[in-house]
């Protein structure tokens, strides 16, 4: 129970012909009585409040919270009583997560109900419990504010980013996928399976003519085709002790949100989310997606299969994917995958690179890849690095982290040029660019038939 400022002033009034009661004695006797009447009055504004059993409260979310982005999360507000209601609630989230408010102070009409909605962005996958939702109310008089606390403990998962998926889905029956920097991937006139037929061009290919259809509409007719399906996609996830390095969320997708904890998110989650991602839309143009996940040796292995059920198996396996603090053995793992995947595949490497040996060393692995396999090799672009390099020196301080960004940023640009020298495609964007350049090149290279 606390007390209200109007309780607190009124309080003040009475204490004035108590302490004038030098003066006359009668004035004691009057403060006493008002005080008594005052408590009186206050007590029953504390029976009556209707957060006894006039009000009731519940958390609304969905089952399983997105990595890295915003999770609504409502609480619905029922007013049973007769009264007006001001109340004040904190819902008891997960501290790891960033919140766009703590504290929310609302007003529900008499037999009516409100819902308070606020925000939640979690920065690491795991299991996270909510606990209990807190409640203060004023009493009807506006006297004495009562507390209550309501039990909603509860678990929640956080998985790679669902949302995406869902959004993905919405555009791709709207044909709206631009809106997300999605190119339109579809291609004719190259794989094998046959699409439609149409009109002859003078850049034809002369063995696509359809001599069937070329005789009964009485003028040249060519079969057109769409890109192959049924090819083979497999994702190799680095897990090793680079991967474990965060990247700060961009301010300007935080605009609103405050934190417990740092604003970072493990490189690893974000090559977690873009494997989703590139495994949903792998599925759906009718691919067989399989994954590697590896450090010093192997850890998880899902062979390539076509449809959904795959990829719900790989959302459950990469879910609670932990990082290693270990230095990744790449000769493990591409001797692993060799042995594994005999058919030509597109193999997308999600990985790290420090320098140039390490480059040499991945480079002469995936050389041995590439005559049967198309590689592609992932990198994230560290904003960090990238605007120390570009800040204006002030100091000594800021010449040498100048100084040191550039020969990172260098030394990257070199070991990447080693790959792409020996036939790998590279991609280095910022984090928040990730998952539509994975994509994006993926529709790129599925489109020119070059898995």
């Amino acid at each position: 129970m606390h007390l209200s400022n109007r309780l607190l002033l009124f309080l003040l009034i009475g204490a004035v012909p108590i302490a004038l009661s030098g003066v006359s004695p009668n004035l004691l006797f009057v403060g006493g009585v008002y005080m008594v009447v005052l408590f009186g009055v206050s007590a029953v504004d504390y029976r009556t409040n209707p957060l006894f059993k006039g009000l009731a409260v519940h958390r609304e979310m969905n089952s399983k919270f997105s990595l890295g982005v915003e999770n609504v999360v409502t609480l619905k507000v029922i007013n049973r009583s007769r009264y007006p209601l001001k109340l004040r609630l904190k819902d008891d989230f997960p501290d790891e997560f960033l919140f766009d408010e703590i504290v929310h102070d609302c007003s529900v009409a008499p037999m009516d109900q409100t819902d308070i909605a606020y925000r939640l962005m979690p920065l690491r996958r795991g299991i996270y419990q909510f606990v209990d939702i807190h409640l203060r109310c004023q009493g009807i008089l506006g006297l004495v504010v009562r507390q209550r606390r309501v039990p909603a403990a509860t678990e929640i998962k956080v998985y790679p980013n669902l949302q995406a998926i869902r959004q993905y889905e919405l555009l791709v029956k709207r044909g709206m996928l631009h809106q997300i920097g999605l190119k339109n991937s579809r291609r004719f006139g190259e794989g094998t399976e046959m699409e439609r037929l149409r009109e002859y061009l003078p850049d034809d290919d002369f063995r696509r003519m359809d001599w069937n259809a070329t005789a009964r509409q009485r003028k040249p007719i060519v079969r057109e085709f769409e890109t192959e399906r049924s090819q083979d996609v497999v994702i190799m996830l680095d897990t090793g002790r680079l991967m474990a390095s965060p990247i700060l969320l961009e301010a300007s997708r935080l605009p609103a949100m405050e934190a417990t904890s740092q604003k970072a998110m493990l490189k690893l989650d974000y090559a977690i989310n873009t494997t989703l991602m590139t495994a949903f839309v792998s599925t759906l143009k009718g691919d067989k997606v399989g994954l590697i996940a590896f450090a010093d040796t192997v850890h998880q292995y899902l062979a390539p299969k076509p449809g959904k059920k795959q990829f719900l198996t790989m959302l459950e396996t990469i879910y609670a994917l932990p990082v290693h603090a270990v230095e990744s053995d790449f000769e493990v793992a591409f001797k692993y995958l060799a042995a594994k995947q005999r058919k030509r595949a597109l193999i997308i490497l999600f990985t790290d690179i420090l320098d140039n040996d390490s480059a040499e060393g991945i480079a002469a692995y995936v050389s041995q890849l590439s005559k049967h396999h198309l590689v592609v090799c992932v990198t994230l672009t560290d904003a960090g690095i990238v605007e120390l390099a570009e800040q204006k020196s002030t100091d000594s301080k800021s010449v040498y982290q100048k100084a040191i960004a550039e020969r990172l940023l260098q030394e990257k640009r070199a070991t990447l040029e080693i790959l792409r020298r020996r036939g790998v495609i590279t991609i280095d964007v910022p984090a928040h660019q990730l998952t539509m350049a994975v994509v994006n090149k993926y529709l790129e290279l599925k489109a020119k038939s070059k898995i």
